[in-house]
């Protein structure tokens, strides 16, 4: 049975779930061959999965928080470090008990997005299409690289003096203090 959206080709993808928790691992692997994903790989090592990554081109990746004597973190700071398209493939990361300090690190890591336990498989597909239908600019600075971080749309100003741009009653902003002002209290 092929879930998602249309126009997402889940044959099309080429999965690589990496978790330390081998029943979850199996569930997650069962779930996307279900979904109809074309290739589906499963490890539980850090050894292995990057074993995998020398022998196999992966589109997406599903990461957990605690994977390896790393963490699933250091490992995706690897994926984002490699040559090829690989680098850019779409990270998921699997935590069992989400705080804002390790959101923080996954993000600053390069993950795409964050799952916590416990998953359903609507999660799995939302994030998936989510994924694939709005992908973000990918972003390679000195300190950072991963998806761009930003959660809104940001408008880009091209002209002399933006605050003169705008269009509105207020739109020049404040009107410097002038003695007719003054005199009209």
């Amino acid at each position: 049975m092929l879930r998602g959206v249309t126009g997402v080709d889940y044959r099309a993808m080429k999965v690589l779930v990496a978790l330390s928790n081998k029943q979850l691992g199996e569930t997650i692997w069962h779930y996307l061959k279900d979904s109809g994903v074309g290739q589906v790989q499963l490890v539980d090592t850090m050894k292995e999965a990057v074993h995998r990554m020398q022998a196999f081109q992966f589109t997406h990746f599903f990461l957990d928080f605690d994977f390896g004597d790393h963490g699933g973190s250091d490992f995706a700071k690897f994926i984002r470090m490699c040559d090829g398209a690989v680098s850019e493939a779409p990270i998921i990361m699997i935590m069992p008990t989400p705080s804002k300090d390790k959101v923080f690190t996954a993000r600053d890591a390069g993950v795409n997005e964050i799952l916590g336990l416990p998953l359903t498989g609507k999660q799995i597909d939302t994030r998936l299409q989510y994924i694939s239908a709005q992908p973000k600019p990918f972003v390679r600075a000195a300190t950072y690289i991963g998806p761009c971080r930003r959660r809104e749309v940001m408008q880009v100003f091209h002209g002399k003096d933006r605050r003169r741009e705008a269009k509105g009653p207020n739109a020049a902003g404040p009107q410097p203090y002038s003695r007719q002002m003054a005199n009209a209290y």
